[in-house]
């Protein structure tokens, strides 16, 4: 098939949400390249707008680490996008063929990455959907930033490509402020960044649930389990530099370009509680080739203390997954298929029930926490039938003076087994 009268497509390279990308040759140029065509969605708002953006979103970047766009027009009924060929596989068939990797190789990665996305920002660019599947790695070890289908441009505020309401993106790489409905900043792909990073090294992103909702709820509310738990031999020094991208709070997270140049937090970042950037010696944005860090040396752990009682945020989000529209990819209703750290059906199996029922006191109501759709409850406490209150216990009736001794008065049953 010829498309714009001068690229030859061959083999299907890849399919995503809105289009599908062919090897092509260019005719004029005498050049491989990628062709990506728009898919005829029907139901899908806004479609055609979206794939013309991406195409002025790649157009508008020129970094060694983001995938070029060399041309677009019309095909059909439809648009083409001709783009840089990059030979390799993506960070996600990577995790499959070779399962977690060491934590130097999967920093370097994000670095590339970051190098990439901090091109995006400085012209005002928001990714909105970075994930090991839109993240290249070439046969020569870089790292390329694609698929700019869902992007965000900070300048404009006359062009709204979602109903109100509606969060676009991957729900396990969301960040928290996106869930609460916020709009996309540069901070939310930081913390995506993070969810990735944290893949690379555990083999699934930090929070899994049946649903989007779910996983929702866990960006706004819950602590990620230090990785270091899951694999003795990355260090806590490891985990601050993950914790510092999963900031909860956006303000707390450092800059893409911070990350690409090689900055490391300034002091141990806790779980929840990011440190401050201020004491940074920040390198100069305007050189983002990443810089080759030191292994991670040991340092003090973090404490895993989970974040405080739930707040009104997770409300929000909680109202936002129910009320509203999510248009998040399909893969999120599943685990990635490097997780082997699935939730275990055996560890919600309840406790059998006591021997002697009669003084059992009934289960409390469960909590909201506790009924969220799709996460892997604690196990429901069974209430204890061997310990009689203290308004039970039996007293005994003293002795009375006299020829004869009455008999105690009998206690009531105790209730033990």
């Amino acid at each position: 098939m010829l498309v714009g009268d001068r690229y030859r497509l061959g083999d299907p390279l890849g399919r995503g949400g809105m289009g599908e990308v062919y090897r092509a040759v260019d005719q004029v140029l005498d050049r491989q390249v990628a062709v990506k065509l728009m898919l005829p969605v029907r139901n899908t708002l806004a479609a055609t707008e979206r794939f013309q953006r991406e195409a002025r979103a790649a157009a508008a970047l020129s970094d060694p680490h983001v995938v070029a766009a060399f041309d677009f027009g019309s095909h059909g009924d439809g648009f083409y996008l001709a783009m840089e060929l990059v030979e390799g596989r993506t960070v996600s068939q990577e995790l499959k063929r070779y399962g977690p990797l060491p934590a130097d190789r999967a920093v370097d990665i994000i670095r590339q990455a970051a190098a990439g996305l901090a091109a995006a920002h400085r012209v005002g660019i928001v990714h909105r959907d970075i994930k090991p599947g839109n993240l290249l790695l070439a046969d020569d070890g870089t790292v390329k930033v694609a698929d700019f289908g869902i992007v965000r441009f900070l300048d404009d505020t006359t062009t709204t490509l979602t109903a109100t309401g509606q969060i676009v993106g991957t729900s396990h790489y969301l960040s928290p402020e996106r869930a609460l409905g916020k709009p996309a900043e540069a901070p939310s792909d930081v913390y995506a960044l993070g969810c990735v990073l944290y893949q690379l090294v555990t083999g699934h992103p930090p929070f899994l649930a049946d649903d989007p909702a779910s996983i929702m709820y866990q960006h706004v509310e819950t602590t990620a389990v230090p990785p270091s738990d899951l694999r003795s031999e990355l260090s806590d020094e490891f985990d601050s530099f993950l914790f510092w991208l999963l900031a909860k709070d956006p303000t707390q997270r450092p800059t893409a370009a911070q990350i690409a140049n090689g900055a490391r937090p300034p002091v141990t970042v806790h779980p929840t509680e990011a440190a401050t950037t201020e004491s940074i010696a920040l390198p100069s944005e305007a050189d983002t080739q990443p810089v080759e860090a030191p292994p991670f040396e040991v340092s003090r752990r973090p404490s895993r203390k989970l974040l405080a009682t739930a707040t009104a945020g997770a409300t929000v989000a909680l109202a936002i997954a129910a009320t509203v529209g999510i248009l998040l990819d399909a893969n999120t209703l599943k685990a990635p298929a490097t997780s082997n750290l699935g939730p275990d059906s055996s560890a919600t199996t309840p406790a059998p029930k006591p021997s002697t029922p009669k003084t059992t006191t009934p289960k409390a109501a469960p909590t909201p926490s506790q009924t969220v759709a799709g996460t892997s409850a604690a196990p429901q406490p069974t209430a204890r039938s061997t310990q009689p209150s203290n308004t039970s216990k039996p007293t005994k009736t003293p002795p009375t003076k006299g020829p004869k001794k009455p008999k105690p008065s009998k206690p009531p049953h105790g209730g033990k087994p």
